[in-house]
């Protein structure tokens, strides 16, 4: 996916985000974090790893395996993968064409989808308050949610392996035409899932990563009851960056 036109949509949060992130200009890496108010088991993250096809979560115990091919989709059982085929083979194709010839996974791409997946709640909560989908759902087919990080160098926890430097809401119009027309179909695919499934719709979170230029598109459901984290509100930039920057995972 091509970054270059994305960036120029990069703010940095508030004043207290930028003073830090200009300690880090000067210092050379960024404030540790001070980890707090945490659920180290991560029990609302667990709720929202989910089977693909039945959305049964890890917390009821359930044991994941993920698609041979891209190694990406999780499932519950074969005949769960069986079923969500029609519907996953093209996101699988995608999946693979950015992979590595020899197949599997470069480590920049495994941290980045890791530290997506501890963060989730926070994530999720946060682009619906900045999208406002609960009150107008249709805002989801207009506009991505576009995360901008850097790696930490030496990290000591998957929630702590990049910083957050800024989070916009970004239109469809900002990416090139073949890619937009890649992203709506997965989206499509995850709305009709999500809508089938008792919820408003599904909408399209994009984490870019800034040197090296790594980057991980997820669709995520919402609906219009209340965040199972919190709701954020207006300031929703402030309060996801500093989440994410403190490694506060629930």
């Amino acid at each position: 996916m091509n970054m270059g036109s994305l960036v120029d949509y990069l703010e940095i949060g508030c004043e207290c985000c930028e003073f830090r992130y200009n300690l880090w200009l000067i210092a050379g890496e960024p404030p540790p974090p001070q980890i707090r108010n945490s659920d180290p088991k991560g029990d609302l993250h667990k709720e929202l790893m989910q089977c693909q096809f039945c959305f049964k979560s890890r917390r009821e115990g359930v044991t994941f395996f993920r698609c041979g091919g891209c190694q990406i989709e999780i499932y519950c059982s074969k005949e769960c993968q069986k079923k969500a085929w029609s519907r996953h083979k093209q996101k699988c194709a995608i999946n693979r064409k950015y992979q590595p010839a020899g197949g599997g996974e470069p480590k920049p791409m495994k941290d980045l989808r890791a530290f997506t997946s501890k963060h989730r709640p926070s994530i999720s909560s946060a682009a619906q308050a900045a999208l406002g989908v609960a009150k107008n759902p249709q805002r989801a087919q207009e506009y991505v949610f576009a995360i901008f990080l850097r790696p930490r160098s030496n990290p000591t926890r998957t929630e702590t392996a990049f910083w957050a430097l800024g989070a916009a809401v970004v239109p469809f119009s900002a990416f090139p035409p073949d890619q937009i027309a890649e992203m709506k179909g997965q989206l499509k695919s995850a709305t009709d899932l999500n809508v089938a499934n008792g919820s408003l719709g599904a909408m399209e979170v994009v984490l870019m990563c800034i040197d090296p230029n790594v980057v991980n598109v997820v669709m995520m459901g919402f609906s219009d009851g209340p965040s199972p984290v919190e709701d954020p509100g207006a300031k929703w930039k402030h309060w996801l960056l500093h989440r994410l920057n403190e490694g506060m995972v629930c």
